[in-house]
């Protein structure tokens, strides 16, 4: 992934980029057709499996099932529960239905909860059973709910097996879509403050596929199987989930990271590609159960949402014999990643050059003016994975890009004259020491050595 640096900014070289100007709904279809017959996605915890043509028939139903709700086009569902492949199903049947999604993570409290549907005002709402009495208490207040849908049984719920069963037959056609309609909204504090929905459309989230997936740099491939471990309502894992199935890969989904849960998937799964952050990553190569797992199938990992020391680099490349790192760097915003290290690269500070079709720079945080190699500022971005803006907040939505198009990261960081990338720490969480700006990340990783 060779970077062009000029004019004090940092490009991919990659800019032709065939990114399909189509609904997400028409190229996941397009997708599942393709792989009919392989293993899409496998439950880790109760082993159940299912095919690209059960996973697209599967959220045909869902659809179909919606419909007959009267839920489809213009409308918003909403989503909240622990992580089960059923939230698979749930996004794409809505995707299919012609609607849109609102991922609400289960860590949510009632108010947190309440918040986030009342700004986003979805007309129907998943939930599981754990958190079917929070989800029930928020939407009592919220006038735009009509119907629940529990992933389970619950009296005065409609039951998701129900959505599942219905005949393929009863799906109608939706309108084709258009590649700038929203489809998912995740709420984030944005570059700073207050939870904001961040509005992803169907054309953030394809070209987000296709810059992962993008061959010239990518370290999976249809015979990999990767193991799923980060949240499918976080950016993060929908786009890794969406990047697999895009590859014809198999994904194994996991409820957590622990490594409880991860060894024994691995060992049973054979699995080629992790994905986690170093928080996590750490906690593996020190675990005492890994000497009971035989983790030798793991040859990638993926990993972002901070650097990785090199105490634990090490312990990775020795303890676990894994030879690809690879480091993303991203956020809600941009949909996911925007730049990744080399398969080849030692260096796991960096984050990378830009991704195909990609343009950063850093700027002052005074001036706004660009600066050069290793001058530290605030990291922006210019992409077709960066979104609009902030659902019902026009003023965040206008502080969030520059004069030129550029999307305010929040980060501050610089790059080398080799166009690699480092983040050194949000800009809101800088420690004023005296008259110096002292980094937490750095007093973390002296604390760590």
């Amino acid at each position: 992934m060779e970077a062009v640096v000029e004019e004090k900014e940092v490009r991919s070289k990659t800019q032709d980029l065939d990114i399909p100007d189509v609904h997400l709904g028409q190229y996941f279809r397009s997708i599942c057709e393709s792989f009919k017959d392989r293993t899409a996605l496998i439950d880790g915890i109760t082993d159940e499996r299912w095919s690209y043509a059960q996973l697209l028939e599967l959220s045909s139903r869902v659809a179909a099932g919606l419909q007959k709700l009267g839920f489809g086009p213009g409308q918003l569902a909403g989503l909240h529960c622990d992580a089960t492949p059923d939230i698979v199903f749930a996004f794409y049947g809505t995707v299919l239905s012609g609607g849109s999604m609102v991922f609400a993570k289960s860590s949510l409290t009632e108010r947190e909860l309440t918040y986030q549907f009342g700004d986003s005002r979805p007309s129907l709402v998943f939930c599981d059973e754990a958190n079917a009495d929070k989800t029930k208490s928020a939407c009592a207040t919220i006038s735009s709910v009509e119907t629940l849908v529990i992933f389970g049984e619950r009296e005065n719920m409609v039951s998701f097996t129900m959505l599942k069963d219905t005949p393929l037959c009863e799906l109608q056609p939706v309108p084709s879509g258009d590649s700038e309609q929203l489809l998912a909204l995740i709420y984030s504090s944005g570059t700073t403050g207050f939870p904001k929905g961040v509005m992803l459309s169907s054309k953030n989230i394809v070209a987000s596929v296709c810059l992962l997936c993008d061959p010239r740099h990518r370290s999976f491939h249809e015979d990999d199987i990767l193991l799923g471990t980060a949240p499918l309502t976080h950016v993060s894992g929908l786009t890794v989930f969406n990047a697999s199935i895009a590859v014809g890969a198999c994904m194994v989904l996991l409820p957590g990271s622990e490594p409880s849960i991860t060894l024994p998937a691995i060992d049973k799964y054979k699995a080629t590609v992790i994905s986690q952050v170093p928080t996590c990553i750490q906690k593996l190569v020190k675990s005492p159960l890994l000497e009971n797992y035989d983790v030798s199938s793991v040859r990638v990992l993926y990993f972002g949402g901070s650097s990785m020391p090199s105490v634990v680099a090490r312990a990775v490349r020795t303890k676990l014999n894994i030879k690809t790192l690879q480091q993303g760097y991203g956020l809600t915003e941009t949909c996911g990643s925007i730049s990744l290290t080399p398969a080849n690269s030692e260096d796991t500070e960096s984050v990378g050059t830009p991704l195909a079709m990609t343009r950063m720079k850093v700027v002052d945080v005074n001036t706004g003016i660009n600066l050069g190699p290793r001058e530290h500022g605030e990291i922006c971005v210019k992409g077709p994975t960066c979104v609009s803006g902030y659902l019902n907040n026009p003023e965040a939505t206008a502080k969030l890009y520059d004069s030129e198009g550029f999307l305010h990261t929040g980060d501050v960081g610089y790059y080398t004259e080799e166009g690699m990338f480092y983040v050194v720490d949000r800009m809101k969480e800088m420690i004023k020491c005296m008259d110096q700006q002292v980094a937490p990340a750095e007093l973390e990783d002296l604390l760590l050595k």
